[in-house]
């Protein structure tokens, strides 16, 4: 490593781990006024730290509460490997963290979908499929028309009653075991999955070609539903075109 290099890493670690790291001879003067510099500077790191984890999942705060949430997150952000993160990947992982740690499923499912939300908002932008783009082709032609999953899309699966404190799913009839995110337009949108829905949305991404696709879901469910479920992964804006 070049000096700097060398010098930028021992910071970093100092920042990290603590005074148990601060290198003799790091800084000129007194080597305890520059420590008590850099912990002034790594308690602004750690507050931002915490404040991009509660903005990263402002739902699931107010659903433990704010004394409850900081702990975890503090905990959380104090994990070796979650240190190292740059802030906008910050809560990567957490959902999980919470299942092991929060003991409440409703809070790790709520949580995971809004990481979902998270990674649906700031895909690539990319035309969704729709329906009416299927006119164009005979029947040979639209069972070989490639297909991919449009990028925005993200399917978490759930096992709790989550629904219940989504508003934009209020009303749902459908049991869920899963929730789809997809960004067909400039907002993310919430639909609850039945497990053959989530199952058929799951495995489109092998698809390749609508023929693929529509056998993916005659094998999964029955021949009767098979078209009807694509038409509303389609609607929902689950599917572009390659290159699109």
């Amino acid at each position: 490593m070049t000096d700097l290099t060398d010098d930028q890493a021992r910071f970093i670690a100092v920042l990290q781990q603590g005074p148990p790291a601060f290198p003799e001879g790091m800084f000129a003067g007194d080597a305890g006024r520059a420590l008590l510099g850099l912990k002034a500077h790594a308690n602004t790191i750690s507050h931002a730290r915490l404040v991009a984890l509660e903005q990263s999942y402002p739902r699931t705060l107010a659903h433990i509460g704010p004394e409850a949430f900081n702990a975890l997150s503090r905990a959380f952000i104090d994990l070796a490997d979650v240190r190292s993160r740059k802030l906008m990947q910050i809560g990567e992982g957490f959902a999980g963290y919470l299942v092991d740690h929060a003991g409440d499923p409703l809070a790790a499912d709520l949580a995971a979908i809004e990481w979902a939300w998270l990674g649906s908002y700031h895909a690539a932008d990319v035309p969704p499929l729709l329906l009416s783009d299927l006119a164009q082709y005979d029947e040979a032609g639209l069972l070989a028309m490639p297909v991919i999953v449009h990028p925005a899309t993200r399917i978490v699966l759930v096992e709790s009653a989550v629904t219940g404190l989504m508003p934009e799913l209020a009303g749902s009839s459908v049991g869920a075991t899963a929730i789809l995110l997809t960004r067909p337009g400039e907002s993310v949108r919430l639909l609850p999955l039945d497990a053959a829905h989530a199952s058929i949305a799951g495995l489109a991404k092998n698809s390749g070609t609508m023929g693929n696709l529509l056998q993916i879901a005659i094998e999964t469910g029955d021949e009767a539903e098979a078209l009807p479920v694509i038409f509303a992964l389609i609607e929902a804006g689950v599917l572009a075109r390659p290159g699109g």
